[in-house]
Protein backbone atom coordinates (compact mmCIF):
# COMPACT_ATOMS: atom_id res chain seq x y z
CA UNK A 1 0.00 0.00 0.00
CA UNK A 2 1.38 3.68 -1.24
CA UNK A 3 1.08 6.17 1.72
CA UNK A 4 1.75 9.90 1.09
CA UNK A 5 4.40 11.70 2.81
CA UNK A 6 2.14 14.03 4.10
CA UNK A 7 -0.24 11.47 5.63
CA UNK A 8 2.49 9.57 6.89
CA UNK A 9 3.51 13.11 8.52
CA UNK A 10 -0.37 13.88 9.85
CA UNK A 11 -0.32 9.56 11.27
CA UNK A 12 3.31 10.83 13.02
CA UNK A 13 1.25 13.98 14.43
CA UNK A 14 -1.38 11.83 15.93
CA UNK A 15 1.06 9.37 17.27
CA UNK A 16 2.72 11.99 19.19
CA UNK A 17 0.05 13.85 20.32
CA UNK A 18 -1.71 10.75 21.18
CA UNK A 19 1.29 10.11 23.53
CA UNK A 20 2.55 13.57 24.95
CA UNK A 21 -1.69 13.63 26.05
CA UNK A 22 -1.00 9.92 27.36
CA UNK A 23 2.00 10.85 28.88
CA UNK A 24 0.31 13.98 30.63
CA UNK A 25 -2.65 11.70 31.92
CA UNK A 26 0.12 9.44 33.56
CA UNK A 27 1.62 12.50 35.52
CA UNK A 28 -1.50 13.47 36.35
CA UNK A 29 -2.47 10.27 37.65
CA UNK A 30 1.10 9.11 39.10
CA UNK A 31 0.88 6.52 41.78
CA UNK A 32 2.03 7.21 45.66
CA UNK A 33 2.66 4.85 48.67
CA UNK A 34 2.20 6.01 52.01
CA UNK A 35 3.28 3.82 54.91
CA UNK A 36 2.12 0.59 52.64
CA UNK A 37 -0.78 2.14 50.65
CA UNK A 38 -0.84 2.45 47.76
CA UNK A 39 -3.36 5.58 45.83
CA UNK A 40 -3.65 5.76 42.51
CA UNK A 41 -4.37 9.29 42.16
CA UNK A 42 -1.59 10.28 44.61
CA UNK A 43 -1.62 13.45 46.64
CA UNK A 44 -5.22 14.31 45.12
CA UNK A 45 -6.61 11.49 46.92
CA UNK A 46 -6.15 13.17 50.54
CA UNK A 47 -8.49 15.58 52.07
CA UNK A 48 -8.54 19.20 51.29
CA UNK A 49 -10.67 21.83 53.63
CA UNK A 50 -11.40 21.79 57.29
CA UNK A 51 -15.12 21.95 57.61
CA UNK A 52 -15.43 21.99 61.70
CA UNK A 53 -13.10 21.07 64.27
CA UNK A 54 -14.12 21.08 68.02
CA UNK A 55 -11.43 20.14 70.51
CA UNK A 56 -11.86 18.33 73.80
CA UNK A 57 -10.07 18.98 76.64
CA UNK A 58 -6.23 19.33 76.98
CA UNK A 59 -5.43 19.70 73.85
CA UNK A 60 -2.27 21.52 73.41
CA UNK A 61 -1.59 25.32 70.92
CA UNK A 62 0.40 22.64 68.94
CA UNK A 63 -1.12 19.91 68.57
CA UNK A 64 -4.78 21.55 68.14
CA UNK A 65 -4.47 22.95 64.07
CA UNK A 66 -6.75 20.86 62.41
CA UNK A 67 -5.19 21.86 58.72
CA UNK A 68 -2.58 19.23 59.86
CA UNK A 69 -4.99 16.39 58.91
CA UNK A 70 -4.97 18.32 55.02
CA UNK A 71 -2.75 16.89 52.22
CA UNK A 72 -0.96 13.28 52.52
CA UNK A 73 0.80 11.73 55.39
CA UNK A 74 3.90 13.38 57.01
CA UNK A 75 3.63 12.02 60.33
CA UNK A 76 5.78 8.99 59.50
CA UNK A 77 3.94 6.71 61.70
CA UNK A 78 2.91 5.71 65.16
CA UNK A 79 4.93 7.01 68.23
CA UNK A 80 6.36 9.78 66.36
CA UNK A 81 8.79 12.36 66.93
CA UNK A 82 6.34 14.25 69.85
CA UNK A 83 4.75 13.35 72.97
CA UNK A 84 3.55 9.87 73.12
CA UNK A 85 2.43 9.65 68.84
CA UNK A 86 1.08 13.56 69.30
CA UNK A 87 3.56 15.61 66.92
CA UNK A 88 2.61 19.34 64.81
CA UNK A 89 2.01 16.93 61.97
CA UNK A 90 -1.41 15.88 63.13
CA UNK A 91 -3.99 17.24 65.46
CA UNK A 92 -5.30 15.87 68.47
CA UNK A 93 -9.25 15.88 69.37
CA UNK A 94 -9.03 15.44 72.92
CA UNK A 95 -10.57 13.77 76.02
CA UNK A 96 -13.34 14.63 78.06
CA UNK A 97 -12.71 15.62 82.03
CA UNK A 98 -16.25 14.38 83.08
CA UNK A 99 -19.13 13.05 81.11
CA UNK A 100 -20.92 16.77 80.90
CA UNK A 101 -18.11 17.65 78.17
CA UNK A 102 -17.93 17.32 74.90
CA UNK A 103 -16.37 15.35 72.57
CA UNK A 104 -13.75 16.46 70.19
CA UNK A 105 -14.48 15.52 66.51
CA UNK A 106 -13.11 17.11 63.27
CA UNK A 107 -15.05 17.12 59.83
CA UNK A 108 -13.45 17.12 56.06
CA UNK A 109 -13.83 17.27 53.20
CA UNK A 110 -12.61 16.17 49.59
CA UNK A 111 -12.90 18.85 46.85
CA UNK A 112 -10.88 17.19 44.07
CA UNK A 113 -11.42 14.14 44.30
CA UNK A 114 -14.73 11.59 45.96
CA UNK A 115 -15.07 8.94 48.58
CA UNK A 116 -16.46 5.74 46.93
CA UNK A 117 -16.94 1.69 47.05
CA UNK A 118 -14.05 0.10 45.09
CA UNK A 119 -12.57 -2.88 45.03
CA UNK A 120 -10.77 -3.33 48.73
CA UNK A 121 -10.09 -0.45 50.68
CA UNK A 122 -11.81 2.50 50.42
CA UNK A 123 -10.85 4.91 53.05
CA UNK A 124 -7.41 5.23 55.04
CA UNK A 125 -7.27 7.57 58.31
CA UNK A 126 -3.73 7.99 59.65
CA UNK A 127 -3.82 7.79 63.44
CA UNK A 128 -0.37 8.53 65.09
CA UNK A 129 -1.38 7.96 68.54
CA UNK A 130 -2.70 4.30 68.38
CA UNK A 131 -6.09 6.23 70.38
CA UNK A 132 -9.71 5.29 68.32
CA UNK A 133 -12.00 7.50 66.68
CA UNK A 134 -14.97 6.67 65.12
CA UNK A 135 -15.58 7.30 61.38
CA UNK A 136 -18.42 8.91 59.65
CA UNK A 137 -19.07 9.90 56.16
CA UNK A 138 -21.49 12.26 53.98
CA UNK A 139 -22.40 13.17 50.56
CA UNK A 140 -23.93 16.46 51.80
CA UNK A 141 -21.94 17.39 55.36
CA UNK A 142 -25.12 16.95 56.66
CA UNK A 143 -26.76 13.14 56.85
CA UNK A 144 -23.51 11.28 58.21
CA UNK A 145 -22.82 7.34 57.90
CA UNK A 146 -20.96 5.49 60.35
CA UNK A 147 -18.41 2.95 58.85
CA UNK A 148 -16.15 2.02 61.58
CA UNK A 149 -13.47 2.73 63.89
CA UNK A 150 -9.61 4.43 63.31
CA UNK A 151 -6.66 4.01 65.52
CA UNK A 152 -3.72 2.68 63.26
CA UNK A 153 -1.35 4.42 60.75
CA UNK A 154 -3.54 3.89 58.60
CA UNK A 155 -6.85 2.44 59.95
CA UNK A 156 -7.92 0.68 56.57
CA UNK A 157 -12.33 0.89 56.13
CA UNK A 158 -13.71 -0.85 53.52
CA UNK A 159 -17.71 1.19 53.38
CA UNK A 160 -19.32 -1.39 50.80
CA UNK A 161 -21.37 -2.40 53.70
CA UNK A 162 -22.66 0.92 54.18
CA UNK A 163 -23.54 3.02 51.35
CA UNK A 164 -24.89 1.54 47.54
CA UNK A 165 -23.39 1.21 44.82
CA UNK A 166 -21.87 4.23 42.99
CA UNK A 167 -22.44 6.60 45.77
CA UNK A 168 -20.01 9.65 46.05
CA UNK A 169 -18.89 10.82 49.52
CA UNK A 170 -17.17 14.45 50.50
CA UNK A 171 -17.00 14.36 54.02
CA UNK A 172 -15.76 12.15 56.64
CA UNK A 173 -15.99 13.08 60.49
CA UNK A 174 -14.03 11.53 62.84
CA UNK A 175 -14.95 11.83 66.67
CA UNK A 176 -13.26 10.76 69.72
CA UNK A 177 -14.78 7.14 70.79
CA UNK A 178 -17.09 7.23 73.98
CA UNK A 179 -14.69 4.57 75.96
CA UNK A 180 -11.78 6.41 75.78
CA UNK A 181 -11.16 9.06 78.54
CA UNK A 182 -7.49 8.87 77.60
CA UNK A 183 -5.64 12.15 79.77
CA UNK A 184 -1.94 11.79 78.10
CA UNK A 185 -0.35 14.85 76.88
CA UNK A 186 -1.38 13.60 73.44
CA UNK A 187 -5.29 13.67 74.29
CA UNK A 188 -7.66 11.74 72.25
CA UNK A 189 -7.20 10.39 68.76
CA UNK A 190 -4.34 12.49 66.53
CA UNK A 191 -4.67 12.51 62.69
CA UNK A 192 -2.21 12.98 60.19
CA UNK A 193 -4.01 12.62 57.25
CA UNK A 194 -7.61 11.30 55.97
CA UNK A 195 -7.13 9.35 52.42
CA UNK A 196 -10.05 8.09 50.01
CA UNK A 197 -9.72 5.58 47.01
CA UNK A 198 -12.37 7.16 44.69
CA UNK A 199 -12.28 9.03 41.60
CA UNK A 200 -10.46 12.46 40.56
CA UNK A 201 -12.94 15.09 39.95
CA UNK A 202 -12.79 17.97 37.28
CA UNK A 203 -11.87 21.38 38.88
CA UNK A 204 -11.91 23.59 36.37
CA UNK A 205 -8.48 25.11 35.99
CA UNK A 206 -8.08 29.21 36.35
CA UNK A 207 -11.28 29.14 38.58
CA UNK A 208 -10.61 30.40 42.41
CA UNK A 209 -13.13 29.34 45.25
CA UNK A 210 -14.31 30.52 47.95
CA UNK A 211 -16.30 29.38 50.64
CA UNK A 212 -20.64 29.77 52.02
CA UNK A 213 -20.89 29.50 55.21
CA UNK A 214 -25.28 30.48 56.45
CA UNK A 215 -25.86 30.56 60.61
CA UNK A 216 -28.95 29.83 62.02
CA UNK A 217 -30.15 32.94 64.82
CA UNK A 218 -27.35 33.78 66.87
CA UNK A 219 -23.93 32.78 66.12
CA UNK A 220 -24.25 29.45 66.62
CA UNK A 221 -23.53 26.65 64.21
CA UNK A 222 -23.72 22.64 64.59
CA UNK A 223 -21.61 21.13 62.42
CA UNK A 224 -23.17 17.93 60.59
CA UNK A 225 -26.80 18.14 61.97
CA UNK A 226 -28.97 15.81 60.49
CA UNK A 227 -32.40 16.98 59.31
CA UNK A 228 -35.51 14.64 60.09
CA UNK A 229 -38.46 14.47 59.00
CA UNK A 230 -40.33 14.42 61.88
CA UNK A 231 -39.26 16.19 65.50
CA UNK A 232 -41.67 15.99 68.64
CA UNK A 233 -41.14 18.80 71.48
CA UNK A 234 -41.48 17.98 74.77
CA UNK A 235 -41.46 20.98 77.02
CA UNK A 236 -41.30 20.88 80.71
CA UNK A 237 -43.76 22.90 82.27
CA UNK A 238 -43.17 21.98 86.11
CA UNK A 239 -43.42 24.30 89.41
CA UNK A 240 -39.76 25.42 88.90
CA UNK A 241 -40.56 26.55 85.20
CA UNK A 242 -42.72 29.70 87.08
CA UNK A 243 -39.43 30.85 88.12
CA UNK A 244 -38.52 34.64 87.62
CA UNK A 245 -36.31 34.96 83.96
CA UNK A 246 -35.25 37.85 82.74
CA UNK A 247 -38.10 40.03 82.14
CA UNK A 248 -40.74 37.28 82.75
CA UNK A 249 -41.00 33.86 84.15
CA UNK A 250 -38.93 31.27 82.28
CA UNK A 251 -42.02 29.47 80.82
CA UNK A 252 -43.03 32.96 79.23
CA UNK A 253 -39.60 33.36 77.72
CA UNK A 254 -39.90 29.78 76.05
CA UNK A 255 -43.61 30.29 75.09
CA UNK A 256 -42.40 33.53 73.61
CA UNK A 257 -39.96 31.45 71.81
CA UNK A 258 -41.67 28.38 70.88
CA UNK A 259 -43.84 30.57 68.90
CA UNK A 260 -41.17 32.60 66.81
CA UNK A 261 -40.26 28.88 66.16
CA UNK A 262 -42.99 28.09 64.76
CA UNK A 263 -43.35 30.35 61.86
CA UNK A 264 -39.27 29.53 60.65
CA UNK A 265 -40.25 25.54 60.63
CA UNK A 266 -39.79 24.84 56.68
CA UNK A 267 -42.97 22.89 55.30
CA UNK A 268 -42.88 19.19 54.60
CA UNK A 269 -41.91 18.35 58.17
CA UNK A 270 -44.63 16.51 60.77
CA UNK A 271 -44.45 18.20 63.80
CA UNK A 272 -45.71 17.05 67.16
CA UNK A 273 -45.94 19.32 70.87
CA UNK A 274 -46.09 17.42 74.13
CA UNK A 275 -45.78 19.32 78.01
CA UNK A 276 -44.98 17.16 81.39
CA UNK A 277 -45.08 18.97 84.74
CA UNK A 278 -46.30 16.56 87.66
CA UNK A 279 -45.60 13.08 88.57
CA UNK A 280 -47.31 10.76 85.86
CA UNK A 281 -48.79 13.83 84.31
CA UNK A 282 -47.80 14.63 80.77
CA UNK A 283 -49.98 16.06 78.19
CA UNK A 284 -49.75 15.48 73.65
CA UNK A 285 -51.24 18.37 73.13
CA UNK A 286 -50.29 17.93 69.01
CA UNK A 287 -50.41 14.56 67.72
CA UNK A 288 -46.95 14.04 65.22
CA UNK A 289 -48.49 15.24 61.72
CA UNK A 290 -48.70 17.89 59.08
CA UNK A 291 -47.65 21.51 60.58
CA UNK A 292 -50.69 23.15 61.85
CA UNK A 293 -49.38 26.48 62.65
CA UNK A 294 -52.50 27.88 64.02
CA UNK A 295 -52.83 24.93 66.49
CA UNK A 296 -49.64 24.87 67.59
CA UNK A 297 -49.45 28.24 68.84
CA UNK A 298 -52.61 27.87 70.30
CA UNK A 299 -51.13 25.33 72.83
CA UNK A 300 -48.39 27.01 73.51
CA UNK A 301 -50.15 30.13 74.49
CA UNK A 302 -52.47 27.51 76.55
CA UNK A 303 -49.41 26.28 78.80
CA UNK A 304 -49.53 26.50 82.26
CA UNK A 305 -47.16 25.69 84.77
CA UNK A 306 -46.74 23.14 88.12
CA UNK A 307 -45.52 19.99 89.68
CA UNK A 308 -42.67 18.06 89.43
CA UNK A 309 -40.67 16.70 86.88
CA UNK A 310 -40.99 13.47 85.25
CA UNK A 311 -38.21 12.54 82.80
CA UNK A 312 -38.80 9.17 82.64
CA UNK A 313 -41.91 9.15 82.56
CA UNK A 314 -42.33 11.31 79.15
CA UNK A 315 -39.91 9.41 77.66
CA UNK A 316 -41.89 6.86 77.81
CA UNK A 317 -44.93 8.49 76.11
CA UNK A 318 -42.88 9.97 73.75
CA UNK A 319 -42.17 5.95 72.66
CA UNK A 320 -45.92 5.95 72.15
CA UNK A 321 -46.22 8.83 70.08
CA UNK A 322 -43.41 7.58 67.64
CA UNK A 323 -44.96 4.34 67.36
CA UNK A 324 -46.41 4.26 63.56
CA UNK A 325 -43.97 6.89 62.41
CA UNK A 326 -41.64 6.20 59.75
CA UNK A 327 -38.65 8.43 58.28
CA UNK A 328 -36.17 10.10 60.72
CA UNK A 329 -37.16 11.41 64.10
CA UNK A 330 -35.85 14.12 66.53
CA UNK A 331 -37.23 14.43 69.99
CA UNK A 332 -36.34 17.84 71.24
CA UNK A 333 -36.48 17.65 75.37
CA UNK A 334 -36.56 21.08 77.34
CA UNK A 335 -35.71 21.19 80.73
CA UNK A 336 -34.74 23.07 83.62
CA UNK A 337 -34.14 20.39 85.96
CA UNK A 338 -33.41 16.64 87.10
CA UNK A 339 -36.08 13.58 87.77
CA UNK A 340 -37.85 14.36 90.75
CA UNK A 341 -40.39 11.24 90.56
CA UNK A 342 -38.14 8.49 91.14
CA UNK A 343 -37.69 7.70 87.58
CA UNK A 344 -34.78 6.87 85.62
CA UNK A 345 -34.53 8.63 82.76
CA UNK A 346 -31.41 7.64 81.04
CA UNK A 347 -32.63 3.50 81.21
CA UNK A 348 -35.86 5.49 79.71
CA UNK A 349 -33.85 7.47 77.31
CA UNK A 350 -32.10 3.96 75.94
CA UNK A 351 -36.12 2.18 76.38
CA UNK A 352 -36.38 4.75 73.22
CA UNK A 353 -33.86 4.18 71.14
CA UNK A 354 -33.81 0.18 71.52
CA UNK A 355 -36.95 0.42 70.23
CA UNK A 356 -35.65 0.70 66.51
CA UNK A 357 -36.58 3.88 65.79
CA UNK A 358 -34.59 6.16 63.49
CA UNK A 359 -34.49 8.42 66.31
CA UNK A 360 -32.00 11.20 68.27
CA UNK A 361 -32.97 12.88 71.23
CA UNK A 362 -31.68 16.64 70.96
CA UNK A 363 -31.91 18.01 75.03
CA UNK A 364 -31.84 21.96 76.05
CA UNK A 365 -30.39 22.55 79.40
CA UNK A 366 -32.95 25.48 79.84
CA UNK A 367 -30.95 27.60 83.12
CA UNK A 368 -29.34 24.65 84.72
CA UNK A 369 -25.71 25.88 84.62
CA UNK A 370 -25.83 26.35 88.42
CA UNK A 371 -27.12 22.85 88.97
CA UNK A 372 -24.28 20.50 87.82
CA UNK A 373 -26.50 17.22 88.51
CA UNK A 374 -29.69 18.45 86.25
CA UNK A 375 -27.27 19.28 83.75
CA UNK A 376 -25.06 16.22 83.77
CA UNK A 377 -28.15 14.32 83.51
CA UNK A 378 -29.91 15.93 81.03
CA UNK A 379 -26.30 15.67 78.86
CA UNK A 380 -26.54 11.78 79.39
CA UNK A 381 -30.31 11.55 78.15
CA UNK A 382 -28.82 13.13 74.77
CA UNK A 383 -25.68 10.75 74.62
CA UNK A 384 -27.49 7.52 74.97
CA UNK A 385 -29.25 8.44 71.88
CA UNK A 386 -26.38 9.90 69.39
CA UNK A 387 -27.92 13.02 70.26
CA UNK A 388 -26.86 16.87 71.33
CA UNK A 389 -26.75 18.33 74.55
CA UNK A 390 -27.59 22.41 74.14
CA UNK A 391 -26.85 25.01 77.30
CA UNK A 392 -29.78 27.87 77.41
CA UNK A 393 -28.47 30.75 79.84
CA UNK A 394 -30.31 33.45 78.61
CA UNK A 395 -33.22 33.77 76.13
CA UNK A 396 -31.08 34.32 73.16
CA UNK A 397 -29.09 30.72 73.55
CA UNK A 398 -32.58 28.84 73.71
CA UNK A 399 -33.28 30.60 70.98
CA UNK A 400 -30.25 29.15 68.73
CA UNK A 401 -30.76 25.97 70.44
CA UNK A 402 -34.40 25.43 69.11
CA UNK A 403 -33.44 26.76 66.35
CA UNK A 404 -30.59 24.21 65.44
CA UNK A 405 -33.32 21.52 66.48
CA UNK A 406 -35.64 22.72 63.86
CA UNK A 407 -33.31 22.97 61.04
CA UNK A 408 -34.28 25.57 58.12
CA UNK A 409 -33.06 24.45 54.48
CA UNK A 410 -31.86 26.89 51.93
CA UNK A 411 -30.76 27.03 47.94
CA UNK A 412 -27.79 28.54 46.32
CA UNK A 413 -28.73 29.71 42.75
CA UNK A 414 -25.88 30.70 40.34
CA UNK A 415 -26.09 33.58 37.70
CA UNK A 416 -27.69 31.29 35.48
CA UNK A 417 -30.85 30.27 37.81
CA UNK A 418 -29.70 26.74 38.09
CA UNK A 419 -29.74 25.33 41.94
CA UNK A 420 -26.00 24.36 42.89
CA UNK A 421 -26.81 23.77 46.23
CA UNK A 422 -29.11 22.54 49.12
CA UNK A 423 -28.58 23.08 52.54
CA UNK A 424 -29.59 23.13 56.14
CA UNK A 425 -28.50 26.32 58.36
CA UNK A 426 -25.94 26.00 60.78
CA UNK A 427 -24.38 22.76 58.57
CA UNK A 428 -21.35 22.69 56.40
CA UNK A 429 -21.72 25.08 53.25
CA UNK A 430 -21.09 24.82 49.38
CA UNK A 431 -16.97 25.73 47.97
CA UNK A 432 -18.49 27.35 45.23
CA UNK A 433 -16.46 29.09 42.31
CA UNK A 434 -15.73 32.58 42.90
CA UNK A 435 -18.61 35.03 41.63
CA UNK A 436 -22.33 36.08 42.23
CA UNK A 437 -25.16 33.81 43.79
CA UNK A 438 -29.16 34.53 44.84
CA UNK A 439 -29.22 32.53 48.23
CA UNK A 440 -33.41 31.43 49.37
CA UNK A 441 -33.78 30.87 52.81
CA UNK A 442 -37.10 28.69 53.73
CA UNK A 443 -38.29 30.90 56.30
CA UNK A 444 -41.88 31.49 56.36
CA UNK A 445 -42.11 33.81 54.49
CA UNK A 446 -38.65 32.80 52.52
CA UNK A 447 -35.71 35.18 52.60
CA UNK A 448 -34.40 35.88 49.31
CA UNK A 449 -30.39 37.46 49.01
CA UNK A 450 -29.72 38.21 46.08
CA UNK A 451 -26.33 38.81 44.30
CA UNK A 452 -24.25 37.65 47.42
CA UNK A 453 -20.50 38.13 46.30
CA UNK A 454 -18.36 34.67 46.74
CA UNK A 455 -14.72 35.71 46.54
CA UNK A 456 -11.59 33.88 45.59
CA UNK A 457 -9.73 31.71 48.71
CA UNK A 458 -12.04 33.82 51.69
CA UNK A 459 -15.75 32.68 53.27
CA UNK A 460 -18.65 34.64 52.97
CA UNK A 461 -21.20 34.41 55.99
CA UNK A 462 -24.89 34.95 55.70
CA UNK A 463 -25.87 35.29 59.70
CA UNK A 464 -29.46 35.66 60.70
CA UNK A 465 -30.95 37.89 63.48
CA UNK A 466 -34.16 38.96 64.78
CA UNK A 467 -35.36 42.69 64.80
CA UNK A 468 -38.96 43.65 66.04
CA UNK A 469 -40.42 39.80 65.19
CA UNK A 470 -38.66 39.97 62.12
CA UNK A 471 -35.82 37.87 60.75
CA UNK A 472 -33.25 39.97 59.21
CA UNK A 473 -30.10 38.30 57.01
CA UNK A 474 -26.49 40.00 57.38
CA UNK A 475 -23.89 39.19 54.69
CA UNK A 476 -20.33 39.55 55.96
Amino acid sequence: MNVSPRAVRTLISVVVGVSIAVAGLLVFAESVTYSGVTFPDGDRSFADRVVAYCAASCVRGAFGNPEAALGPPDCGGIGCTGCYGCDPCAVALGYRVSTIDDRGYLILEFVDNRLTDVPGNDLFVYVTNGRPGLVEISSDGTHFVHVGEARDYPSAIDISSFVSSGEEFRFVRITDVPADEDRSTCAGTSIDSVGAMGPVVAVEQGVSFGVLEVLPLGELAIAAQRPAENILFVLDTSTSMDESFEDATKLDVAKRILLELVDTIPNGIQVGFRSFGGCGRSKLLVPIGPLNRTEMKTQIQGLQSGGATPLAFVLEKAREDFAGVSDSKVLVLVSDGMETCEGDPIAAARSLVAAGYDLQVQVVGYDVAQYQAAREQLKEIAEVSGGKYFDASDSDQLRRALQIAGPVRYTVYNEQGESVFVGVLGEPGPRLPAGLYDVIIETIPPLELMGVSIQAEQKTTITLRRSDGSIIPEVQ
